[in-house]
């Protein structure tokens, strides 16, 4: 199932799109939208197209390039940017789009445990030949807040009308108690007894960012997974990229098996780890601010922030969340 769209936000996606298959020498035709949260992803064999706007996606866009280039020298099990596409990123007006080689997949959904080796890889750097930043989570929650709280007044009406509509109070009041929740999390990170060395990190390690790829003709097994969207790949804490498949099986209903897997494959389970509660309230304000400034014209993504909301505001541990599409 791809992101559900209103018609406005689809073709502002489709002339975008369309602006740069142009200068890639492509047809925009065939090009399937796949998701669409904080990154408009496109499949256009052979190439993988991801659109993003936004005041620092031009930066995020430029470093996610360098980073992609130096962790394909260094033999890391990650996507590829698209060799002959130079220079990138790419520009269409105020959308900047990175274009990616295209990796035929199995049908398989991947497991948790199919993360632990590319994880184990990355976790073996310490840094990089690239600047890279150093993890803070609620800088990067804040700035999506504060991109909510100054959108153009007709989506900041939209917003407001959301809010009010579904969890019973305006946007300032909602975003308000997610600042204080910012601040709460920043000072209970400063207690977390980090047990793992700091080096590279993914930054978003969960299942919806690897790969599982076809194997060749002659391969008598399927290829080695790989890591894909680096856009939050940095200097952290190795314990990071292991919170999204805890959070899967305790918040999303993953199997519980499923995350032993990974466990064993690893080496390492958080949920039992002092560590861990923090760590799970920062996911899921990362999961709950990802998408606040950009819900105009996406009513699926919407309803399930809300619902995430209502129960994070509730103290609900319980709801089962599901994922953003």
């Amino acid at each position: 199932m791809t992101t559900a769209l209103s018609d406005a936000v689809a073709s502002e996606l489709r002339v975008h799109l369309s602006d740069v298959c142009a200068q890639l020498g492509i047809e925009p035709d065939s090009a399937r939208l796949v998701k669409y949260t904080m990154n408009a992803v496109f499949e256009a064999p052979p190439f993988v197209i991801r659109l993003a706007s936004g005041q620092h996606a031009a930066t995020l866009a430029q470093r996610v390039v360098s980073v992609a280039e130096c962790l394909a020298e260094a033999g890391m099990p990650t996507v590829r940017v698209a060799s002959g596409v130079a220079p990138q990123p790419i520009f269409s007006g105020d959308w900047v789009a990175t274009v990616w080689e295209y990796v035929r997949t199995v049908p398989d959904e991947p497991k948790p445990a199919d993360l632990a080796a590319p994880l184990r890889a990355l976790h073996r750097l310490d840094q990089l030949d690239v600047a890279l930043p150093r993890w803070s989570p609620i800088e990067k929650f804040r700035r999506r807040l504060a991109a909510a709280a100054s959108l153009p007044l007709q989506e900041a009406e939209e917003l407001d009308q959301w809010s009010r509509t579904e969890l019973s109070l305006g946007a300032a009041e909602l975003l308000r108690d997610l600042h204080r929740r910012c601040d709460d999390a920043e000072e209970d990170l400063d207690r977390v007894p980090w047990q793992l060395e700091w080096g590279v990190i993914h930054g978003d390690a969960h299942t919806g960012n690897i790969l599982l790829p076809l194997p060749g003709d002659d391969a008598m097994v399927r290829s080695d997974p790989v890591l894909c969207d680096l856009d939050g790949v940095c200097i952290g804490p190795r314990e990071w990229d292991l919170v999204p498949t805890a959070h899967g099986a305790t918040r999303f209903g993953r199997s519980r098996a499923d995350y032993q897997g990974f466990v064993d494959a690893y080496g390492m389970e958080l949920t039992g780890w002092a560590g861990w509660p923090i760590l799970r309230d920062v996911r899921e304000l990362q999961l709950v601010t990802s998408t606040i400034d950009a819900l105009a014209g996406r009513p699926e993504v919407a309803g399930e922030l809300s619902y995430r909301l209502r129960s994070l505001f509730h103290d609900d541990f319980k709801a089962i969340w599901h994922r953003y599409r």
